[in-house]
């Protein structure tokens, strides 16, 4: 149901003040929007450390406020009964959020406007074919499973072809190529047809008529002779019936003497934009409003870990999108996404190739929330995000030098939901943001003049962050036992010229840690943080 913006506005600031997030307790209108060198967000002259949620109806925003975030990114045409951006930024303010805005020129100077965002991740693979595959007449095509999956050189993709029977479709080959013998791989599934008869045409002259057995792998047939074709036709003359009068065809293979198959055309990855075209989006953003920062989400695949791209074609896709923009983050989900915690690492590695590749620019990176995604099976399968691995994600993303912090929050299972967080998650988003919040001047500060370095036993990953606080030398130190393994263990933090018998205060934590010369120690349970402070930075 899509409410009028005036009662929306109404129902934003009933529940505020149910909540008790009054107004005062809004961030100041925004003046001006600053990057720092050492890529802190500067708003109206002080450091600001966003703390986001995407795509979300303002019916959202008082949970939102609750959990600790301060920014919403993203807007859906029509979100809460709003005509466009202009009007749903509004609602933004009203909640005492920033925005972060697909570009519009007229919300230039609002004061709830932080910065502009691209569509959405323009590297995001997609697989493009130069195959040829024709539909015969009444065949309808269906876009998931285009045609040239039946020639991608992968049998255990396909081609939905509906209605079956009667089915015809034409591969065009790029030049005459001359086959011995013709290969089809069916697919096999409950309740649909399956291809039976079938005739192929080489250049309108028939060469072979084959009786299909209804089962999977592939049904070889020699034909009388060799044919030299360039357009081969495919027509299903019968089917094994089904319940539905669709079905679909794996692959035909066409072998040659030497058994090659002259039919396969493997497709390749292509991003959805290029960065050319993201660059030329951002340059008539820039050109149009250059007081606000301009925002890029990338998808994973800059790590080495996903092989979507070569590591050649890596290296230069994405220094070209970081080009077109002044903030760069990206999204990976290690469970939410793919059901393998195992990949936790993945935040930790992701986040440190990122702010290398991006520097000078802020980098951010998007943390999941919840299990509930479309993609990793069933819901009684899916493992729970916890509100461990939700603090570790953020405070290894921040180790590794993300100056902002976005929230994946939409499910899929077991009902769609914008805001699919659960209680106990969102409790951990109220912690974790709200010792974020507190410490920002520190985290966005500078790094100290002497080395800070940690030394974990037995191999045990924990990233970690030293900064020094502007104006009182305090010496902080962030540090996450992010070990995807779940591995406890005892880590070292070497502190050059710290003084023995030092104080060093466990934030937030209620205990002080004495050091020895040059060090001190603590315990890390698996997924643990600890925020560390030496009052003047523990010097001799």
């Amino acid at each position: 149901m899509n409410l009028p913006t005036t009662v929306v506005a109404a129902l934003i600031g009933a529940i505020l003040a149910a909540s008790g997030l009054r107004a005062a307790e809004a961030p100041p209108p925004i003046e001006r929007v600053e990057l720092a060198p050492n890529r802190a967000f500067v708003v109206n002259g002080k450091p600001f450390f966003p703390l986001m949620a995407w795509l979300q109806d303002a019916e959202n925003f008082p949970i939102l406020r609750a959990c600790g975030m301060n920014t919403t990114a993203g807007y859906w045409p029509k979100s809460s009964g709003t005509a466009d951006v202009t009007e749903y930024l509004p609602l933004v303010a009203k909640a005492g959020l920033y925005g972060v805005m697909p570009f519009d020129a007229r919300l230039k100077g609002h004061a709830a406007l932080l910065a502009y965002i691209h569509d959405d991740e323009p590297d995001l693979p997609r697989q493009v074919s130069d195959a040829e595959v024709l539909p015969g007449e009444g065949l309808r095509v269906n876009a998931k499973t285009p045609l040239w999956k039946i020639v991608d050189g992968v049998t255990h993709s396909w081609s939905v072809l509906d209605p079956l029977e009667g089915a015809a479709v034409t591969i065009r080959a790029k030049a005459p190529v001359t086959v011995r013998s013709l290969v089809v791989h069916l697919t096999i599934s409950p309740g649909l047809a399956v291809a039976k008869d079938v005739t192929f045409e080489a250049d309108g002259k028939e060469v072979l008529r084959a009786a299909l057995e209804a089962k999977k792998g592939p049904q070889t047939f020699d034909l009388a002779a060799p044919a030299t074709f360039r357009d081969l036709r495919l027509t299903v003359r019968s089917v094994h019936p089904g319940k539905e009068t669709w079905g679909s065809v794996g692959e035909i293979e066409g072998l040659d003497a030497g058994g090659r198959n002259v039919l396969a055309a493997p497709p390749r990855w292509e991003p959805r934009a290029t960065p050319q075209e993201t660059l030329a989006k951002y340059r008539a953003f820039k050109a149009a409003d250059p007081s606000r920062p301009v925002f890029l989400t990338l998808t994973g695949n800059f790590h080495p870990h996903f092989d979507k791209y070569a590591e050649d074609r890596r290296r230069a896709l994405y220094p070209a999108y970081v080009a077109a923009a002044d903030v760069v983050g990206y999204d990976i989900y290690p469970i939410y996404g793919w059901n393998k915690p195992e990949w936790l690492y993945l935040v930790s590695e992701a986040t440190g190739l990122l702010v290398g590749l991006a520097a000078p620019r802020p980098v951010y990176a998007w943390i999941e929330t919840s299990k509930g995604g479309q993609w990793t099976g069933p819901l009684e399968n899916q493992k729970d995000v916890t509100g461990a691995h939700i603090r570790a994600e953020v405070w290894m993303s921040i180790c590794r030098g993300a100056t902002a912090i976005g929230y994946f929050t939409h499910i899929w299972k077991p009902a769609y939901r914008q805001f699919g967080v659960p209680e106990a998650n969102q409790e951990a988003l109220r912690e974790v943001n709200g010792q974020v919040t507190r410490l920002a001047p520190a985290i966005l500060g500078q790094a100290p003049p002497r080395r800070v370095a940690v030394e974990a036993e037995g191999g045990v990953k924990v990233d970690a962050l030293a900064r020094a606080a502007a104006g009182g030398g305090d010496l902080y130190v962030f540090a996450v036992n992010g070990d995807e393994r779940l591995k406890p263990a005892r880590v070292a933090v070497k502190v050059d010229g710290l003084a023995a018998g030092t104080a060093v205060e466990v934030v937030d934590e209620g205990r002080t840690l004495k050091s020895a010369a040059g060090e001190f120690a603590d315990a890390f349970e698996p997924l643990a943080v600890h925020v560390y402070r030496i009052a003047g930075g523990g010097g001799k």
